[in-house]
């Protein structure tokens, strides 16, 4: 008798997991710390996103913020901002959550070995860089330099900072923080995340820079280091769109010639250079 042909996993099935922990990193944040219930490995690249859902509550595309390494907890951060997150947000702990995933390209770590890694985060833009810091830490030399430039617009809104703040104490990163308008009791820099660029020593053509955050923000970070010389092949940001099916089918995440759950999220500046200049494209 043959041996049957294997099964290949449906993309589109999702594992339940459990709510082991829920922290509030805002008044508009949130973080779900899931388990799995069959305590089988959950492998992501940084960078990726999952399809996440509560029974009855809908689907939405959010990315890992976790540790790659850590293949049995996933750490979900998101802003409750629709009828998608408000019923994730009303979940507790040991509440089961349903997952699809992983999806997408995430960021190419391959290119910024060996190298000076500048990460540029807006907002809630920092959880999907979250992964890159976890990795420098477990391998400690991947990276040359790893440098955060993160920016907010007050300081309640800086996200995970007794985290990074640990991270810079043991020289994991070299964190550099901004405030868009003074808050009370903040002694730090006050403008744009990209006015931070120019506080950082590095060398152009030995270093790599991934944004995330609003795209407007992504733009201006990706001119302004094209205008300190770092090549423009050395320059990553990753979009977001709605997603629906996340395997490029149902063309929701469309941009242009692109499919953001299959071809990205992560893209070379390059690729998408033009169409970060469209309105509502």
């Amino acid at each position: 008798m043959d041996n049957p042909m294997p099964i290949e996993p449906n993309p589109l099935f999702p594992r339940m997991f459990i709510i082991e922990e829920k922290r509030k990193e805002s008044p508009t944040v949130v973080s779900l710390y899931l388990r799995s219930v069959d305590d089988q490995p959950f492998d992501f690249s940084p960078g990726q996103f999952n399809m996440i859902s509560a029974i009855g509550g809908g689907e939405a595309a959010i990315s890992i913020a976790g540790d790659p390494t850590d293949t049995h907890l996933l750490i979900h951060t998101l802003r409750i901002v629709g009828n998608v997150t408000r019923s994730l947000n009303t979940l507790q702990k040991k509440d089961p959550v349903f997952i699809r995933g992983p999806y997408g390209k995430g960021w190419p770590t391959e290119q910024a070995q060996g190298k000076t890694l500048i990460l540029v985060a807006g907002g809630i833009g920092l959880p999907p860089l979250l992964p890159l810091i976890y990795k420098a830490k477990q391998q400690r030399g991947y990276f040359k330099k790893l440098v955060l430039l993160y920016g907010a617009r007050t300081k309640e809104e800086l996200l995970f900072m007794p985290f990074l703040e640990k991270m810079a104490q043991e020289k994991v990163i070299d964190l550099h923080l901004s405030l868009d308008r003074p808050s009370p009791g903040w002694n730090g820099h006050v403008g744009t995340v990209i006015t931070l660029v120019s506080t950082v020593q590095f060398d152009p053509q030995q270093t790599v820079v991934f944004c995330c955050g609003p795209e407007i923000m992504m733009r201006f970070a990706a001119r302004e280091f094209e205008r300190w010389k770092v090549p423009k092949k050395n320059i990553f940001c990753s979009l977001e769109r709605n997603m629906k099916c996340a395997i490029g089918i149902c063309g929701h995440c469309q941009l242009s010639a692109y499919f953001l759950c299959k071809d990205g999220p992560v893209f070379p500046y390059e690729k998408i250079q033009k169409l970060l200049t469209i309105e509502e494209l």
